[in-house]
């Protein structure tokens, strides 16, 4: 009975993550009690695994430019809202926005506005990773939450969106307080929890701007009182009443403030749903593949063997929280990445419960695997460090110039020291680890931190030159004096914007005079016609861009 609060793996579960030598107070009390307090050496396994989390949370959240995509669209509106210049009308949900906001005023004298600002998406990605553990404990059992947090970080699709500025990162931590209310009303008895719980989730993804999630998260809270035993206790009735009252007092004040403010009611993100383009019903399930592996595979052989207790919350709740994201978004008119985060936090529950019941076979194939293919891609990655730095292998290097990376065959003496570190401390990491059902995910979860750490190491520089436009940045302030004005000409918003952040220069519609004038183009478009009276400066774009193309023009 892999769902029920029997089932659930012991506690001791948790000490044999890693090496009894290292960690286990119990085989070897000497060398334990020598150096260490035994109240400490009980907490020694939970702090690795927190250790893990924080690897895997910090690396990519600062050191770099808002690059080109989401990272740089989410900044804009950020650094508008902070300068007081967005349009009143710009649909904007404010909860991550004032959080980045206060992310980057808190960290002011240590980070710039844009490494402090995406902080953020981390403290939204802690919170996800806490209440999903907290989710599955109430549950499978104590053990499952960390089963929970790993298989939610080992997802593929929640590396890159949760390292950069993402507001839909306020939307995930939103519905894993949510469904941690949900699950916890059978277990609570006074109930004051659970109601907090799903009432505050509720507004905060109302502030998130997830109006529709939150509506649907609410439903599913009232209707697993008619399909589930364990939801008709008068305590879980008492909690839920509580947590839906709140929920719909606060979003009521939250409408009356925003109509007296004249704000529109798109800050709801209610346009997601009105048609737009056109639907895409098969989008989510079409990424879902490559971007919830490995949690769909153990969800899939949890749901298979849980098939004769259907009837318990730890396979009910998922799985109908799961369908009905699917059928909501099948009428999303904007579908992304990501959006697609709320899908994984199901999909990990799912998971933890599956990854306990996996057989033998099963569980050997997914570490193998993952430790083939992340050291397959650690292997990669130093490659292409020697053909970076090094210059070899020769055609390596050329291709890497030829992709816009610049500085190749510059030597870096602080990228091989942290790589070198990195590859030493994940080697100790797996020499650590023994036999457990945490195991397998243990070693998925950890090489792939690995691998995006020793990425951030060995090329996080590069990668800032190659996908930021601080160099375009670069070259106008190397031309344009400061109090110069500059007309842009089909220069799209969000470059001209980064520009502006980045040069500190000013940048204004084509209409307006000045002497000096910048023009975009994009792939194989001709360059415009100019008036004879300018004269071509500089002509470039970010290196290895062969998509935007900037021409920089000074009047006569």
């Amino acid at each position: 009975m892999p769902f029920t609060q029997a089932a659930s793996p012991s506690r001791a579960s948790a000490s044999k993550l890693f090496s009894k030598r290292a960690f286990s107070p119990s085989q070897h009390p000497q060398g334990v009690r020598r150096w260490v307090p035994r109240c400490c050496a009980a907490t020694l396994p939970q702090l690795g695994l927190l250790l893990l989390c924080a690897a895997w949370l910090l690396p990519g959240l600062v050191g770099h430019a808002p690059w080109k995509g989401g990272d740089g669209g989410h900044f804009v509106k950020l650094w508008l809202l902070t300068t007081g210049a967005l349009s009143s009308d710009a649909a904007v949900p404010p909860l991550y926005y004032w959080v980045a906001s206060a992310t980057a005023w808190l960290t002011s004298p240590l980070l710039a506005l844009h490494d402090g600002a995406r902080l953020a998406s981390g403290l939204f990605v802690a919170l996800a990773l806490f209440f999903v553990a907290r989710t599955a404990r109430a549950l499978y059992g104590v053990e499952a939450g960390w089963a929970a947090a790993l298989t939610l970080l080992g997802c593929m699709g929640l590396l890159v969106r949760g390292h950069e500025l993402n507001a839909a990162t306020a939307q995930f931590a939103a519905a894993a307080i949510m469904l941690y209310g949900i699950a916890n009303l059978p277990r609570d008895a006074r109930g004051w929890s659970s109601a907090g719980a799903l009432g505050g989730g509720a507004v905060l993804m109302l502030l998130a701007g997830g109006t529709a999630e939150a509506v649907m998260f609410l439903v599913i809270a009232a209707l697993l009182q008619g399909v589930l035993e364990d939801y008709r206790t008068p305590a879980a009735r008492r909690a839920l009443a509580w947590g839906i009252g709140g929920a719909l007092l606060v979003g009521a004040a939250w409408v009356a403030f925003s109509a007296v403010q004249d704000r529109p009611w798109h800050t709801f993100s209610l346009q997601r749903w009105q048609g737009g383009d056109g639907l895409h019903p098969g989008y989510y399930l079409s990424i879902l593949g490559w971007y919830a592996w490995p949690a769909w595979p153990l969800a899939a052989w949890a749901v298979y063997r849980g098939r004769r207790q259907w009837r318990t919350p730890g396979t009910v709740l998922p799985v109908v929280a799961l369908a009905g994201l699917l059928g909501l978004y099948a009428f999303d008119a904007q579908p992304g990445e990501e959006q697609g985060l709320i899908l994984l936090l199901p999909l990990a529950l799912l998971g933890a419960a599956g990854l306990f019941t996996l057989r033998r076979g099963a569980a050997n194939a997914l570490l193998w695997f993952g430790l083939m293919l992340f050291g397959f891609l650690a292997l990669l990655l130093w490659v292409y460090w020697s053909a970076h730095d090094l210059g070899t292998p020769a055609r390596l290097a050329a291709r890497l110039t030829r992709l816009g990376m610049t500085e190749v065959g510059t030597w870096r003496p602080w990228a091989l020291a942290l790589g070198l570190a990195v590859t030493l401390v994940w080697v100790l990491f797996l020499s650590r680890i023994e036999r457990s059902p945490l195991r397998p995910m243990l070693v998925w979860t950890g090489s792939m931190t690995f691998v995006w750490v020793l990425l951030m190491a060995l090329f996080l520089a590069p990668l800032d030159r190659r996908l930021s436009y601080v160099s375009v940045a670069a070259e106008l302030t190397k031309r344009v004096p400061a109090v110069a004005c500059i007309q842009s000409h089909q220069v799209r918003s969000e470059q001209r914007l980064l520009l502006i952040y980045h040069s500190g220069r000013q940048l204004v519609p084509a209409d307006v005079g000045c002497d000096w004038l910048l023009v975009e183009t994009r792939r194989r478009e001709a360059e415009p016609h100019v008036a004879d009276d300018w004269i071509k400066l500089w002509e470039g774009a970010r290196p290895g861009d062969r998509s935007d193309r900037f021409h920089l023009y000074a009047r006569h």
